[in-house]
């Protein structure tokens, strides 16, 4: 009798072959994706301690700000870009709380409290309006007097 040479593999084989590598392959995909996640969290993270700040310094050089203090909401859209109609197609959300401190003896303290936040879940996260920075910060506005 003849033996059979077996020079291929077998249907089983191939099918547990490409299982193992669907399996592997997910795993490395979902990695991707939360590389790319973790990249925009970063990028996010950057650009609202770019902004906050940008909002310190500007308010900090005002002169009329009002002496019961102020409240107010910046929006901006993925690229970060300021968001005039609300409603439209923003993405993120700067909430700026100022209020008064005390009178010092130059003139009026204030504190202003900046929460910069994602309005929309990042990819495989399910919580909308995650918390990217928070800064406070006490100041006194230019000239050290409140109209």
């Amino acid at each position: 009798m003849k033996k059979q040479c077996h020079n291929g593999f077998t249907l089983i084989e191939l099918i547990v072959a490409l299982a193992l590598l669907a399996l592997l392959a997910v795993g490395v995909l979902r990695l991707f994706v939360m590389a790319q996640a973790n990249h925009e969290k970063a990028v996010d993270l950057d650009q609202a301690v770019i902004k906050s700040t940008s909002i310190i310094e500007e308010t900090r050089t005002r002169e009329d700000i009002p002496k019961e203090g102020t409240r107010f909401t910046l929006y901006y859209d993925e690229d970060w870009n300021t968001v005039l109609n609300h409603g439209t197609n923003e993405k993120y959300a700067i909430y700026v709380d100022i209020v008064p401190l005390s009178e010092g003896k130059t003139g009026k303290l204030f504190d202003m409290h900046i929460k910069v936040v994602r309005l929309v879940p990042y990819p495989l996260e399910k919580e909308a309006q995650p918390e990217l920075y928070l800064v406070s910060d006490v100041f006194e506005p230019k000239g050290g007097q409140n109209p």
